[in-house]
């Protein structure tokens, strides 16, 4: 259970990474994203809320975890449209 788990957490900071340098450099992107992983941490586990009675079993980490590249897809499609800061 225990590489399971660092397995999960390796995957999510993977895919977050992956989904940040998609953004592409500046704060309002970072932010953007920052939100994206707030929202689908949040929907993950509304949708855990819900299921939860039916299954009988808490599975909001699962739905929280599933929630957040989610949550990051959409933030990506609001950050590319964000030009980019002049340095």
């Amino acid at each position: 259970m225990l590489i399971a788990r660092a397995a999960l957490v390796t995957a999510l900071i993977v895919a977050g990474t992956l989904f940040r340098a998609l953004a592409g450099p500046g704060r309002r992107r970072g932010r953007i994203m920052l939100v994206g992983t707030l929202g689908g941490i949040s929907f993950g586990v509304l949708i855990a809320y819900l299921i939860s009675r039916w299954l009988k079993i808490d599975v909001s980490a699962v739905s929280a975890c599933l929630g957040m590249p989610i949550g990051w897809a959409v933030s990506w499609l609001f950050a590319r449209r964000i030009p980019r800061e002049a340095h």
